[in-house]
């Protein structure tokens, strides 16, 4: 395995956080929806000793976004394409709620107590939804809320990230504040779970990877790799940040306490892009190709491909289902995919 070390300094700053007033729901409002049901068809292959499941949708409306696991024992899907958010159940049944503000482009998601919490793309909201269909906008007072990246943090508090103005918070209860970062304009594009509530961030722009407290508190490390175009970052069982490096064709591992970074370079056939701390204490990454990775803490790669069916299968996000396999999503058409491991 050859690998690359850098070393940087470490760059912490406590700036609080800055409350938003909502300027008054001029376009964020609620609505309980009555959910599209649907059955997806499911597709099984072998890869490399394992099996993938592709399930695909009876009408293709283009790209997801961010997977999560979440609330109701189910996957919760940004699904953007729809303008919906989606609740996805592990025997393949999806249940569209779509969102109030028409062309919202929903692209991040993440568990927030009994609610999931989203942002908008297209539109200045952040919202919540109820595995009953209550969806709930909350305007965040920006022309667009430009939002990839979503992370929880407690059950009353989620972290998301938008393109050019830091991180953000929302509350169970709809509560808006904004971190505000140095380097806004490298766009956070990946987030993950922390420590202790904490989010780990990494910058599409930028060599950097960082944690954020739900205090306001954060940490940067510059990583010494140039742009790293990723939309995923993940804490490792060994301790360190690891994180997809679409820049490089790599994938990067950095401890925070001392930016130490160290590069992993070989075994990919494609551009890794999103990764995923596993049940098992590996990672496990999607490409911008149909595959799905395992990277032990030691750097050890394991590649499974599918087909791409549907023509393009870039995997930007995955996590760990409520039945302990890594699921993905297309972001290209109305796809999702499950990676079932062999047995150790």
């Amino acid at each position: 395995m050859s690998f690359t070390r850098f070393s940087f300094s470490r760059l912490t700053l406590a700036l609080g956080l800055v409350a938003v007033a909502s300027p008054g729901f001029a376009q964020c409002t609620k609505s309980t929806v009555k959910p599209t049901v649907e059955k997806w068809t499911a597709a099984k292959y072998k890869a490399n000793g394992a099996e993938i499941t592709i399930y695909t949708g009876p009408v293709d409306r283009g790209s997801q976004l961010q997977i999560t696991s979440g609330i109701d024992k189910s996957l919760w899907v940004a699904s953007t394409g729809a303008g919906a958010i989606m609740k996805f159940t592990t025997k393949g049944e999806a249940s569209l709620y779509v969102t109030p503000e028409s062309g919202s482009a929903p692209e991040s998601i993440a568990p927030l107590g009994k609610l999931m919490a989203f942002t908008e793309w297209r539109t200045p909201c952040a919202g919540t939804a109820s595995k009953t269909g209550a969806v709930t906008e909350y305007d965040t007072g920006l022309s667009e809320t430009q939002s990839t990246a979503m992370a929880p943090s407690s059950a009353k508090l989620a972290f998301f990230a938008t393109d050019f103005n830091g991180i953000w918070t929302i509350s169970n209860t709809g509560k808006l504040a904004q971190i505000s970062l140095p380097d806004e304009g490298n766009q956070i594009t990946g987030m993950g779970p922390g420590p202790n509530g904490d989010a780990y961030f990494v910058e599409y722009n930028g060599p950097t990877i960082g944690e954020v407290t739900p205090k306001g508190t954060y940490t940067e490390c510059n990583t010494g790799l140039g742009n790293l175009d990723s939309f995923g970052v993940a804490g490792g069982s060994d301790g360190r940040v690891w994180f997809a490096d679409n820049g490089n064709n790599s994938i990067g591992a950095t401890t925070l306490a001392s930016c130490s970074t160290t590069d992993y370079t070989t075994g990919f056939t494609g551009d890794p892009v999103s990764i995923t701390s596993g049940p098992d204490g590996n990672l496990y990454f999607g490409e911008t190709t149909p595959v799905i990775g395992q990277i032990t803490t030691a750097g050890k790669v394991t590649e499974y491909a599918f087909p791409a069916t549907e023509g393009t299968f870039p995997v930007i996000s995955l996590t760990v289902g409520p039945d302990g396999n890594i699921w993905f999503t297309n972001n290209s058409h109305s796809q999702v995919g499950m990676l079932k491991l062999p047995p150790a």
